[in-house]
C-alpha cells in the first residue's frame, strides 16, 4: 500500500513537473516538486523500519479471555483481549494479536472466552513487517480452568 502510494506520487509529480514546464505554469510546476519530494520522504522515513532486526520475543500470560474480534479491512486480524485478574474492574486487560489465517486456533480462543487460559506469545526475531502481529503475536494457548 505505501509503495503504491510512493508511485501514485512519483507519476503525479511527473505529470505536474511536465505540464508546469510546457505551459509555464509555476504554481503547477511547484506543486509537482512537492509531490516528487513527499514521495521522496515517505520512502526514506518508510525505508527505515524494515532495517531494525528486533530480537526475538516470548512470553506467558495468564487470564481469562474476555473477546476475541476479527478486525481491519485488507490487514486482517484477530484482537485477543486478557483480564489479568477475572472479571474485577481492577484487573489489567492485554490486547494480542493473531493472523487472521490461524483458524484453528482463533477458535480455540472464541471457544475459552470466559476461561482462565495461559497464552504463549512471541516474536520470532529478525524484520517485522509493518503489517505483523509484533510482539504481541500468540503462539499457543493452554486452558487452565473451565
Amino acid at each position: 500500500m505505501i509503495m503504491g502510494i510512493i508511485v501514485f506520487l512519483e507519476i503525479l509529480a511527473i505529470v505536474l513537473l511536465i505540464i508546469g514546464y510546457v505551459n509555464d505554469i509555476t504554481s503547477v510546476f511547484v506543486i509537482g516538486l512537492l509531490s516528487f519530494l513527499g514521495a521522496v520522504i515517505i520512502l526514506l522515513l518508510g525505508g527505515f523500519h524494515g532495517f531494525i532486526n528486533y530480537p526475538a520475543t516470548e512470553g506467558t500470560h495468564q487470564g481469562v479471555i474476555t473477546a476475541v474480534d476479527l478486525k481491519g479491512i485488507y490487514f486482517r486480524r484477530y484482537e485477543v483481549y486478557l483480564k489479568s485478574s477475572g472479571y474485577t474492574g481492577q484487573s489489567d486487560e492485554t490486547k494480542y494479536l493473531l493472523y487472521d489465517y490461524e483458524n484453528e486456533l482463533a477458535e480455540e480462543l472464541k471457544n475459552a472466552i470466559g476461561k482462565t487460559v495461559k497464552i504463549n506469545y512471541g516474536h520470532d526475531g529478525g524484520y517485522i513487517g509493518w503489517n505483523s502481529c509484533g510482539t504481541y503475536h500468540i503462539k499457543s494457548i493452554e486452558i487452565i480452568e473451565n
